[in-house]
C-alpha cells in the first residue's frame, strides 16, 4: 500500500478556504421546517406578553446554513427575556390555539464548571427537534483574577463578542431575515477558514477552557488555519491547567468524540492538532487524574510518558484514516449506523491509545490505560472501554502470527478469542507494522528501505487477506453448536467437560473448513469413548 503523506494543517500565514475576492453570500435559504418553526416563534414573539423580544438564532446553525450545510442545532436568543420565560410563553401560547403544551427543560447555570448561562430546552411539534432559547448576555468580572462573571442581559454586540470564535458569532434575525456580523469579521472568517475569537483568545480560553478543544473540533472539521495569538494561547500553561481543573471530565469525552467521530469529523485532523497544541496529555493522560495512580509497566516499574507517545499516536490514526480510505471504507460518520459510529470509534480510540499498550495505572485493581482513559479522563461508555481494551490486549498476538507459518487453527481460535472486534484489531496490528517499520528516507540506502518496508506491508496484507478468508466460517467461531446438542448426539454427561469439548468442535471445524456439521459429529462421536475423554481436533 502506498503511503499517504498527512497534508498539514494550515496556519495563519497560508491561505485556506474559498477564493477571498469571491464574497460569500449571506442569503440562508429556509427550509419548510425551519420556516414553519420560525413562523410560530414570531406569532409567540408577538404576544403582548413577550415585551418586543428580537429573536435570533445564533451561533452554529448560522454558521451551517452559509456554508450550504443542514442544520438542526436551533439556538434562540432573547433580547428581553429569559429563555425559560419565553419557552413558557410558547407553551401558553399553543394552548390557546388547542394544541398540547410540551416540557421544558432547564440547564442550570454552573459557574464553576464554566457554564454562565441558565439554557431552557424544548422539543418543538411537528418533528423538528429540540431547540434551545437563552437571552443575550453581558459579563463582567469583579477583579483581573476574578473567573466567574456577573451574567446580566447584554446587547447582540456584547453577547457575540462572548461567545468562542467569530464563525460562531453570527445571529439570524428572524425579522429582518438578515445574517448580522456583530464582531465585523465573522463572515470573512468563514469565507477564508480562518479561526480566531472575538477578544484576546487567552481571556476566551480561560472563561471556558473547553473552548481550545472546541478550537481543535472546528479546525479539523472546516480545515480551517489558526490565528497566531489563538495558536499561542492554546499552548500556555495556564489554558492546560484550566482545563483539567475547570472542566468536568464528562465534557472532555463528550468533546472528544465530536472531534474525532462527530459530525463532518476529521480526526487524523484532530489528533494533529492536539498533539501540535500540547493538549493530547491535558485530554487523555491528565496529571491531575494520575498523581495517586501514575502509569506503571506490567512490572509495576514507573513508566514515563513523554511527547514522542503522542506523536505515534497521530502517525497511527493517521495510517488507519489511511487505510480506511485505501480500502474503500466509508468515513463520512454522517451517513454512518450507530453500530458503523462505535466501531469507528473504536477504531480511532485504539490507534490513539496504542503507544501505551501494555500500561497500567498503579490501582488496586491495576487497570489499562484504556480502562482509566474511559472511565476516569473521558467518562466513556463502558462498551467502548471494553472493545478497545479487547483490540489493544490482542494485536501483538496477531502481529506474532505473520513471524510464523500461516497456522489455520492458531489463526482461527485467536480470532474466536478476539470475537467482534477481530478485523478491527487486524487493522490496528497492521497500522502499528506499517508505522513502525519507520519512513522511507532518500539516503543510498533507499531502495533496500522501501523494499523492506514493502515486504512488511505485503506480509500484514497476507495476513489480513488470511483472516478475511475464513470469514466463511463465522458460524463455527461464534458456537455453532449448543452444549445440548452435544450432550443429546454424543451422549456426553453434562459437566465442565462440555465446554472443552465445545472448543474442540470448533478446533475441528478450523482445521477441517470443507466438511459438513454432521461429518464433525460423526467424528466426535467415533471418537468420545466416555465423558472424560476429549479428542484432539487434528484427528
Amino acid at each position: 500500500m502506498k503511503k499517504r503523506v498527512a497534508t498539514p494543517l494550515p496556519s495563519s500565514s497560508s491561505s485556506a478556504g474559498p477564493d477571498k475576492k469571491q464574497r460569500m453570500s449571506t442569503a440562508i435559504q429556509l427550509s419548510p421546517a425551519e420556516e414553519k418553526l420560525f413562523s410560530l416563534l414570531l406569532d409567540v414573539a408577538g404576544q403582548p406578553a413577550a415585551n418586543g423580544a428580537v429573536l435570533r438564532v445564533a451561533g452554529g446553525w448560522v454558521r451551517d446554513k452559509l456554508l450550504g450545510r443542514d442544520s438542526d442545532d436551533v439556538d434562540i436568543v432573547l433580547d428581553v427575556m429569559t429563555g425559560r420565560a419565553f419557552a413558557n410563553l410558547i407553551n401558553v401560547y399553543e394552548t390557546t390555539q388547542g394544541r398540547q403544551a410540551r416540557a421544558v427543560g432547564v440547564i442550570k447555570a454552573n459557574p464553576e464548571q464554566s457554564k454562565h448561562l441558565e439554557t431552557a430546552t424544548m422539543q418543538m411539534r411537528d418533528s423538528f427537534g429540540w431547540v434551545d432559547f437563552v437571552n443575550l448576555r453581558a459579563e463582567t468580572y469583579a477583579s483581573e483574577d476574578s473567573r466567574i462573571p456577573t451574567v446580566a442581559f447584554g446587547t447582540p454586540q456584547q453577547d457575540a463578542e462572548r461567545r468562542d470564535f467569530t464563525i460562531n458569532a453570527l445571529f439570524y434575525n428572524l425579522v429582518t431575515k438578515q445574517v448580522e456580523d456583530f464582531t465585523g469579521r465573522g463572515i470573512c472568517d468563514l469565507q477564508t477558514r480562518h479561526l480566531r475569537t472575538p477578544l484576546d483568545p487567552r481571556v476566551t480560553f480561560l472563561d471556558d477552557p473547553l473552548r481550545v478543544l472546541r478550537a481543535v473540533r472546528f479546525a479539523s472539521r472546516f480545515n480551517c488555519m489558526l490565528d497566531d495569538d489563538l495558536r499561542a494561547a492554546a499552548q500556555m500553561e495556564e489554558v492546560r491547567v484550566a482545563l483539567v481543573r475547570k472542566v468536568s471530565r464528562e465534557r472532555v469525552g463528550k468533546e472528544v468524540c465530536a472531534m474525532l467521530t462527530g459530525s463532518a469529523a476529521h480526526p487524523e485532523r484532530a489528533v494533529q492538532l492536539l498533539h501540535e497544541l500540547g493538549l493530547s496529555e491535558s485530554v487523555f493522560l491528565p496529571p491531575a487524574l494520575l498523581e495517586k495512580t501514575p502509569v506503571c509497566r506490567a512490572d509495576g516499574k514507573a513508566e514515563n510518558i513523554d511527547d514522542h507517545a503522542w506523536g505515534r499516536s497521530y502517525a497511527y490514526v493517521s495510517e488507519m484514516c489511511q487505510l480506511m480510505m485505501a480500502s474503500g471504507d466509508v468515513l463520512d460518520v454522517d451517513s454512518l449506523t450507530s453500530e458503523k459510529k462505535h466501531e469507528l470509534h473504536v477504531r480511532i480510540l485504539a490507534c490513539v491509545l496504542l503507544p501505551f499498550c501494555g500500561l497500567c495505572v498503579r490501582d488496586k485493581r491495576r487497570r489499562s490505560i484504556a480502562a482509566f482513559v474511559f472511565q476516569d479522563a473521558l467518562k466513556l461508555p463502558n462498551r467502548d472501554a471494553k472493545d478497545v481494551e479487547n483490540v489493544l490486549a490482542h494485536v501483538r498476538q496477531l502481529q506474532t502470527l505473520t513471524c510464523k507459518t500461516f497456522n489455520r487453527l492458531n489463526l482461527g481460535l485467536l480470532i474466536r478469542s478476539i470475537g467482534a472486534q477481530w478485523d478491527i484489531c487486524c487493522n490496528v496490528a497492521l497500522v502499528q507494522e506499517l508505522v513502525d517499520s519507520g519512513p522511507v528516507c532518500d539516503s543510498a540506502d533507499a531502495r533496500a528501505t522501501r523494499l523492506e518496508t514493502q515486504a512488511t506491508s505485503r506480509c500484514k496484507l497476507q495476513l489480513h487477506g488470511r483472516i478475511c478468508s475464513i470469514r466463511s466460517l463465522s458460524a463455527c467461531l461464534c458456537k455453532p453448536c449448543q452444549g445440548n446438542d452435544l450432550i443429546k448426539q454424543l451422549g456426553v454427561k453434562p459437566g465442565p467437560q462440555i465446554k472443552e469439548l465445545l472448543d474442540h468442535v470448533v478446533a475441528w471445524q478450523l482445521v477441517h473448513p470443507a466438511k459438513t456439521r454432521d461429518d464433525c459429529m460423526l467424528h466426535f462421536k467415533a471418537s468420545v469413548v466416555d465423558e472424560a475423554q476429549v479428542p484432539s481436533p487434528v484427528e
